[in-house]
């Protein structure tokens, strides 16, 4: 297959012409083994000082992280097959019996501690370290999921692997693979030279810094140059330096109990399109927005790293791998636009019509065969139509599910009305549902909003954590208990107080 880099570096130009010189930006990065074949840099690294965004700008990759730690693991010899609790001490009983493969692959259930703990109102600005953290895993109820039955996003697993590897993932990185020029800081206090600041717009005050209180980990603490990461990606692809047998290994898709292939890998994730394939992974802290995009046949990758929050950075990679390789890229999906609920269960979708808030997570809709949509992310797995009675039905993280719509004057279920506490995580929590559809919800200082109904024993509430915000239901999964449900963590209860 001939590849038009001229065409990609056109398209990547087009897609970041946006970034202005005076504000934040990034970069998209097309190369093959003989190095950059284009670099479309745009704006700056730090609005404070002036400073470009380059090749040689180190960043923080984030989630890209973790492919980065999985050839960790393997080079030290972990067994993918063993339980999370022949490696770490002291977990519950469900969470010690998933497999580290299921854990690192997204389909052992585990909750995802950062939302779990910002569903209670801890919000990710916090300061937590290393061992609270750990404490915290070892304090989770329950799973989201049995393991292999669905997939789910959650950097439990990275957490609770690393806290098992013989020394730290730094030292480790330098021993298998010396010289990546990746930095490996311990949380955002720590100096790394020429590191781009994140940043995202408030509507009334302008740009502002992204803030991460949390200690880092190997789910997503790695910071590097777009010049490093591809190094690293091209010696990956050759299985040089220490990496023989790694793409492998890292790219042989996960399955479900029944067999069913997920498309996730050991930390990068199968893109399902026809044509070449692509295998890559984003990542995402406040105010930054990564992807790398690596298509082997073709010998040739895409890097984008930008430090503004706004960038659809998977979309981008997308596109410019598209124009490079001439293919063409599926159709957007429609679907009714509302909000959808389980009659007896705790799923819910929201769709504006050209996308879908599955369980809180947004994902474009993208047209399939049989009348189906479905996203283009393997952690964020759906296919669904809409039928003739005004359901949606299909599936859900590779789950069957039939979601009935919730008309607009649906009214609150009186059921959860009344004052909660919840003692999860080591820590207690109370909300309260008043009349009017009005929600308290858990945290300091406790914060009210508008509950929207959802059908019977559910409703959907809303928590504003700039520069995101969080979206999660409130499901009553027996008369007295009360459950929190977002898209990566299911298993915060709640009982009458």
């Amino acid at each position: 297959m001939s590849l038009s880099w001229r065409q990609a570096a056109s398209c990547a130009a087009e897609l970041v012409s946006g970034w202005r010189a005076d504000e934040p930006g990034g970069l998209v990065l097309g190369f093959d083994a003989s190095g950059p074949r284009f670099v479309e840099a745009r704006g700056l690294a730090s609005i404070e000082h002036g400073l470009p965004f380059g090749l040689a700008t180190p960043t923080r990759l984030a989630s890209i992280t973790k492919h980065v730690f999985c050839a960790v693991a393997l080079r030290e010899g972990m067994d993918m097959a063993a339980p999370l609790g022949a490696l770490v001490p002291d977990l519950p009983e469900a969470v010690a019996a998933v497999p580290l493969g299921r854990a690192l692959g997204m389909t052992g259930g585990l909750p995802d501690l950062v939302e779990s703990f910002g569903l209670l109102g801890v919000p990710a600005s916090a300061s937590f370290g290393r061992a609270t953290l750990l404490a915290m895993a070892r304090a989770l109820p329950r799973l989201n999921f049995a393991p292999g039955a669905s997939i789910s996003y959650t950097n439990t697993g990275y957490r609770l692997a690393e806290s098992a590897l013989p020394a730290p993932l730094g030292a480790l990185l330098e021993r298998h693979f010396p010289g990546l020029g990746f930095f490996y800081p311990e949380d955002e206090t720590v100096p790394v030279p020429g590191l781009a600041t994140g940043y995202w717009r408030d509507a009334g005050l302008g740009w502002r810094r992204g803030r991460y209180g949390l200690n880092y980990s190997a789910s997503g603490g790695l910071a590097c140059s777009a010049e490093a990461l591809m190094r690293w990606s091209l010696r990956l692809l050759a299985g040089q330096g220490g990496t023989a047998g790694l793409w492998e290994a890292l790219t042989r898709s996960g399955k479900l109990r029944d067999g069913r292939e997920t498309g996730y890998g050991l930390g990068l994730s199968r893109v399902p399109l026809e044509g070449p394939v692509l295998w890559g992974h984003g990542g995402s802290l406040p105010g930054y927005k990564n992807h790398l995009l690596l298509a082997p046949e073709l010998g040739a990758g895409v890097i984008v790293l930008s430090n503004r929050e706004e960038t659809g950075a998977y979309r981008l990679s997308l596109a410019v791998m598209a124009a490079l390789a001439g293919l063409t890229l599926p159709p957007a999906g429609r679907l009714p636009a509302g909000l959808f609920a389980q009659a007896d269960g705790p799923f819910w979708v929201e769709s504006t019509g050209d996308s879908l808030f599955l369980l809180g997570a947004q994902e474009a809709l993208t047209q399939g065969g049989g009348g189906l949509v479905h996203g283009l992310q393997a952690h964020l797995a759906f296919a669904v139509r809409a039928a003739a009675d005004g359901t949606l039905e299909g599936s859900l993280g590779h789950q069957e599910c039939r979601l009935l719509p919730v008309p607009e004057d649906a009214a609150l279920d009186p059921r959860l009305l009344g004052d909660w506490v919840g003692e999860e995580l080591g820590c207690e929590a109370r909300l309260t549902v008043a009349e009017g559809g009005r929600l308290c919800l858990p945290g300091q200082p406790r914060q009210w909003t508008a509950l929207r109904p959802l059908g019977p024993g559910k409703a959907l509430a809303e928590r504003a954590s700039p520069p995101s915000r969080s979206r999660f239901a409130l499901w009553l999964a027996a008369p007295d208990e009360l459950r929190l449900v977002s898209q990566r963590s299911r298993v915060l209860t709640f009982r009458r107080g």
